[in-house]
């Protein structure tokens, strides 16, 4: 008797210890199931943020190295510089059925504060995109008239942007008009596309009314600026494009001299300030060939600006990054026509000759370098050569 009662006792005993292991089992693949339950919770809630809020941006150093060209009192340039440092705002707002979007975007450049007309707003818009063939922008946005002026300076594969760029598209602080606004506007934008493959629409169109008076500020005029652009897309590494803009400036902040230049004998609140021209752009993960051809109307003054860039891209094994080289062709010319007629008698000519090398190891870091020869036709530099060089080398680092 007494022996079975120990044995009853043992059975108890090891029936709890395997009942309390199920419990303890269970309660362990409940924690797990939970644990997992919350973090996909987590992960659910942290893309509906990143939908609707990402922030991105980079910072450019460079070095610009130029000869002596104004003269024998002149050392030339040599210095280090903060070229950029500009951050990003952006986000999906809604998000439709068929690819229906509503986005936003804020975009900084804190260089710029410290400018004589500080103007670190860059893009401050909205845009709504209800099907691929209509969309609407609002706000200060990029002009998307010039292929060139299009590509951000953060992936762009030379330093320097174009001659025509820079003196037609109120890219740089070379431009006729005397807007340094990277080519940017306030206004509406319409765009959409048609016959649609994978990835891309073979026709596209753009069609804005912008102020003309660069960013950051009102209209200094009652007139608008109408702009259009269409492009083809015959496969979708490559675009063929055409393009118009209509315009009137306020040039009264220019110098009388350079008003003058202008010959223009009207009001300097409504300076005509026409645009056209087109081009084509091959880019492709391998290589980008490009050129455009752009002239305008400022005033009585005709310009014309041409460029053809082009560049070859290597991909190294094993995750080596990227290395790239690339050549450009550059023209810009003041004075070459009268109407439609060529008149170079008064021309002033500028050719530019430039190599580009990079490498980029991973995302979020590029490396470049660049030399350009400089020609100068019917007049010379300050001291009285008609060639100048300069080499420029510039790092990225993107967030």
């Amino acid at each position: 008797m007494k022996r079975f009662l120990i044995f009853v006792g043992a059975l108890i005993l090891v029936g709890g210890s395997l009942t309390a292991q199920v419990t303890t089992d269970k309660i362990c693949t409940d924690s797990v199931k939970d644990l997992s339950t919350k973090r996909e919770r987590r992960l659910a809630r942290l893309e509906k943020v990143k939908q609707y809020i990402k922030i991105s941006g980079f910072i450019q150093g460079a070095y610009d190295w130029q000869d002596d060209r104004e003269g024998s009192d002149a050392t030339g340039v040599s210095t280090f510089h903060l070229r950029r440092l500009r951050f990003t705002i952006s986000g999906d707002l809604y998000r439709g059925a068929k690819g229906a979007k509503l986005d936003y975007r804020a975009y900084f450049d804190l260089v710029r504060i410290k400018q004589p007309n500080p103007n670190p707003i860059l893009d401050m818009w909205i845009r709504y995109q209800p099907v691929k063939e209509f969309g609407v922008q609002f706000g200060q946005f990029k002009n998307p008239l010039t292929f060139e002026a299009s590509i951000s300076p953060s992936i762009y594969d030379f330093i320097d942007y174009s001659y025509a760029v820079s003196n037609l598209a109120k890219m740089g602080s070379d431009d006729v008009s005397g807007l340094n606004v990277t080519a940017r506007d306030i206004g509406f934008h319409l765009f959409g596309g048609f016959i649609h493959r994978d990835g891309y629409s073979i026709l596209n169109y753009n069609i804005g009314i912008v102020n003309g008076s660069g960013i950051n500020v009102k209209d200094n005029n009652k007139s608008k600026d109408i702009f259009a652009r269409l492009t083809v897309k015959p496969m979708k590494d490559l675009a063929l494009t055409a393009y118009y803009q209509w315009g009137e400036a306020n040039l009264s902040h220019l110098s009388q001299e350079k008003y003058a230049e202008y010959g223009w004998s009207g009001s300097a609140e409504y300076v005509t300030m026409h645009r056209w021209g087109g081009g084509f752009n091959y880019d492709s993960k391998k290589g980008f060939v490009r050129g455009e051809y752009i002239a305008g109307l400022t005033g009585a003054l005709p310009s014309e600006g041409l460029y053809i860039e082009g560049g070859k891209r290597f991909h190294l094994p094993k995750n080596g990054g990227m290395l790239w080289a690339g050549a450009m062709v550059d023209y810009y010319c003041r004075n070459c026509f009268d109407d439609i007629k060529r008149d170079t008698a008064n021309a002033i000519v500028d050719m530019r000759y430039s190599l580009c090398v990079g490498y980029t190891p991973f995302k979020y870091l590029r490396i470049q370098a660049a030399y350009s020869l400089e020609h100068r036709l019917n007049r010379t530099f300050a001291n009285n050569r008609p060639f100048g060089n300069s080499v420029k080398l510039m790092v990225t680092g993107a967030f």
